[in-house]
């Protein structure tokens, strides 16, 4: 019997735990499973409340899709809303052409709602400009622009947003700049990356990270409406040290005497030595300049 294929237009919504693995090894494994199968299940609740339906679940995400975007945006909100579980997710939302087969569906927008959760941060939702459009005034006023991102595979940049909250209070429009091309991965060894900013000096090795933001619970805080909570970790392991940026802003980042360049919502190598200004460029007079340097020992 040949199955049924049918090709419509939909609202996708992708949705995924965070962090399972910890939450494994600290909770065990029957209150963790226990705890993300009560998530996945009112998740499956809100998304057929608001008029979706469920498609599948492999390991710890939840596919669903929905014929209009209003529905997939409610069901968006209201997961955000939800906090009593202790359970961290990120999610994607996108409008576009899929293939229905029997109860699957596959296609272009299914993979790029799958990117735009990739590089979601915990709790957070990124929607792209052809979902965006689609929803009401009063919709598109609770969301921030965050900018135009390149994905995989695809030669136009797509407009991302996310939910306006106190990370999204400031929105810097700035291209982004290319990496250098002579950036080297360091080679494993004992690694050390020196922090310095406003009198303040920290250090980590491997296997051990440092992080960037407004929150006072970071271990260097910038206290500015233009950098996020939680706007960035220097991290060292294996040899290497990474810079993952997660803001809203951006960050910018020289290297040596390279020029510098926006990153955002990427993980770059640094190596040697050089800057890194969150959400300014370093040459602007309220720059908060943070210097690196990385010993090999």
């Amino acid at each position: 019997m040949e199955v049924q294929r049918v090709n419509i237009d939909a609202a996708v919504l992708l949705a995924d735990v965070v962090g399972s693995t910890p939450l494994y090894e600290s909770a065990g494994n029957d209150i963790a499973l226990g705890q993300i199968a009560e998530w996945r299940e009112r998740l499956c609740v809100l998304v057929r409340s608001n008029g979706g339906e469920f498609i599948s679940s492999k390991g710890d995400d939840v596919l669903s899709t929905f014929s209009d975007a209003a529905g997939a945006f409610r069901t968006a909100s209201q997961l955000r809303a939800q906090r009593r579980l202790p359970i961290s997710f990120h999610a994607g939302l996108h409008y576009g052409p899929i293939i229905r087969v029997g109860n699957d569906i596959y296609g272009d927008a299914v993979n790029m709602t799958a990117r735009l959760a990739s590089i979601a941060n915990p709790g957070e939702v990124i929607m792209s400009q052809s979902f965006v459009d689609l929803l009401a005034t009063d919709e598109r006023q609770s969301l921030s622009s965050l900018d135009k991102m390149t994905f995989k595979g695809k030669y136009q940049p797509c407009n991302i947003y996310t939910f306006l909250d106190e990370d999204q209070a400031v929105n810097t429009e700035i291209s982004i700049g290319r990496r250098p091309s002579d950036i080297r991965e360091a080679t494993t060894c004992a690694v050390y990356v020196t922090l310095r900013y406003n009198g303040q000096t920290m250090s980590c090795g491997d296997n051990q990270s440092l992080s960037i933001g407004r929150s006072p619970d970071c271990d260097l805080v910038i206290d500015r409406q233009w950098v996020s909570r939680r706007h960035a970790t220097i991290g060292v392991a294996n040899g290497r040290v990474r810079l993952t940026e997660r803001s809203s802003s951006g960050t910018f980042l020289s290297i040596g005497p390279s020029q510098e360049m926006l990153v955002r919502r990427e993980d770059v190598l640094l190596l040697g030595s050089g800057t890194i200004s969150p959400g300014m460029q370093c040459t602007s007079s309220d720059a908060q300049v943070i210097w690196f340097e990385i010993a090999i020992l």
